[in-house]
């Protein structure tokens, strides 16, 4: 089982960093995880429409580096995360892949709402 957390660490001309904790098995990172306003919103409208139907797949990409994460759904509500944070041109990153339930998707969801509400 594994964890993601998103914390909203600042806005800057229509770019907002998040600071983002993966926990995955024994293994964790910690990285910050630009995305435009644009990327936010339609991530909020394509995740959104995952959870309710319980099936798909999207990604989102940093903006500044080549981190991403990947949501896809697997059968019965599972839900499958992987991806890469630190950003493969430091000496350390990770690159995780964990499977958890729809819950974890729907705190991400609830992070970015409550950015937006502020932008």
């Amino acid at each position: 089982m594994g964890k993601i957390n998103f914390v909203h660490e600042y806005t800057v001309e229509g770019y907002i960093t998040f600071s983002i904790k993966i926990i995955s098995g024994e293994f964790s990172g910690t990285s910050s995880f630009c995305l435009s306003k644009s990327t936010l919103l339609n991530a909020i409208l394509a995740l959104g429409e995952m959870y309710n139907q319980l099936e798909g797949a999207y990604q989102i990409n940093n903006y500044d580096n080549d981190d991403f994460i990947l949501f896809e759904f697997a059968k019965h509500g599972h839900l499958n995360i992987s991806g890469q944070v630190g950003g493969s041109h430091n000496q350390q990153f990770l690159v995780y892949n964990f499977m958890t339930d729809q819950t974890a998707l729907h705190e991400v969801i609830s992070t970015f709402h409550k950015v937006v509400s502020f932008l």
